[in-house]
This record gives C-alpha cells, sequence and structure tokens, in this order.
C-alpha cells in the first residue's frame, strides 16, 4: 500500500476503535437488568415472574469478544504505525513538518486575505456629539453637533496582497509535493483486517472469527 492508503487504514482503525469505547461506555450494553415481580408476595396463588428490561444497542456484541477485539486493533495500529514511520524516514524531506507547515500557512492567509480586503473609510454620524455652553443668562445649554467617524488602515495593502500571493504559492508547491509523496512512496505492511465498510458490519464479520 502507499502513504495514504496507509494513513486512510491507521484513521479507520482508529474509529474503530472509537465505536468500541463508546459502545462499552453505554452500562446499557454492558450490563442485563432483569426486574423479580413477586406477585406471590402480594397476594396468594400468583405467580411471580422474572423480566429482562435490559435496553442494549441492536448490535447486541459480546463485550468478552469486543474487548479482545480492541486489542487485536490497538496491536495492528501500533503495527502499521511502526511501518508507517520506516517508510517516511525514507522520504526525502520531513513529512509531518511539512503538513504541519502548511496547516500554519492556510491559518494565516485567511486572516492575511482579510486584511488585503478592509480599507480605509469615514463614516458621518450626524447630530451624535453633545457639547455644553453658557447663554447670554449665564445658564448651561446643550447642544448637538455632527461626529466624522475615520477608519484609516495602519499599513501598507500592497504589501499585505504580495504576501498572500506568496504564501499561496508556497503553500500550493508543498501541497503538491506532499501528495506526490503520499501515493509514491510505499509502506510495507500487510492489514491483517478487512476494513471496508460501516464500522459496525466490520465488528460484526471480526466477531464471527
Amino acid at each position: 500500500m502507499n502513504l495514504k492508503e496507509a494513513f486512510q487504514a491507521q484513521n479507520k482503525i482508529s474509529e474503530l476503535m472509537s465505536y468500541i469505547n463508546r459502545y462499552l461506555s453505554d452500562a446499557d450494553n454492558v450490563m442485563t437488568i432483569t426486574e423479580k415481580h413477586l406477585r406471590s408476595k402480594a397476594l396468594a396463588g400468583q405467580q411471580d415472574d422474572t423480566v429482562d428490561v435490559s435496553r442494549k444497542a441492536d448490535e447486541g456484541f459480546d463485550v468478552g469478544r469486543l474487548l479482545g477485539i480492541w486489542q487485536e486493533l490497538m496491536e495492528e495500529k501500533e503495527r502499521l504505525g511502526a511501518a508507517i514511520g520506516k517508510a517516511k524516514a525514507g522520504m526525502g524531506f520531513n513529512l509531518d513538518a511539512a503538513v504541519d507547515a502548511n496547516k500554519s500557512r492556510r491559518a494565516f492567509l485567511g486572516m492575511l486575505q482579510e486584511l488585503a480586503n478592509r480599507k480605509s473609510s469615514h463614516e458621518l454620524q450626524k447630530g451624535e456629539g453633545r457639547g455644553y455652553v453658557f447663554n447670554n443668562d449665564g445658564n448651561q445649554t446643550s447642544y448637538c453637533y455632527d461626529i466624522d467617524r475615520i477608519l484609516t488602515i495602519d499599513y501598507d495593502r500592497n504589501k499585505v496582497r504580495a504576501m498572500v500571493k506568496e504564501l499561496n504559492r508556497s503553500s500550493d508547491e508543498v501541497s503538491i509535493k506532499i501528495d506526490e509523496a503520499l501515493l509514491q512512496t510505499q509502506v510495507d505492511y500487510a492489514l491483517k483486517f478487512d476494513l471496508a465498510g460501516e464500522n459496525r458490519f466490520i465488528l460484526e464479520e471480526l466477531m464471527e472469527k
């Protein structure tokens, strides 16, 4: 398998393990709830009855077997991870660092684009100002006036736009390099499990083995 397929398999195994974790975390799935209806104590001649009122999930997985499957998946994940590590070690660049760097570029680009689109502007707020003066009788009176609210950008938009262009270029360049590496780098590993399909059905098949 190539590196992209290996990462997909790794993610699928993690999904299955999380699925098992959620299933086992639900008390209804790991406990049987029985109600004993003690009718004979209330009225002579009446028959007692025992009722299973458990509300287990539709899957009805055997808890012991499910615990074993989780352990098998954990071992598979560790072995696959080691094989992926060996494959990445043989690459001509640090894949993890390249992916992390591109995430940082993409996150910063969003903010830069907002800066590039900002414009200086002004807004006339009519009658929003209030002042006070003394009239001829010596009394203090108020008056209203307009406020011109001016917004001025504190940077060179052309420099920001140039930075956006350069970051897009470098980000795209690295993305192509990453995509090519994911497809061309081979991982020396054969999966023990068939991971095709929905999580529930995969686990049901494993239950039967």
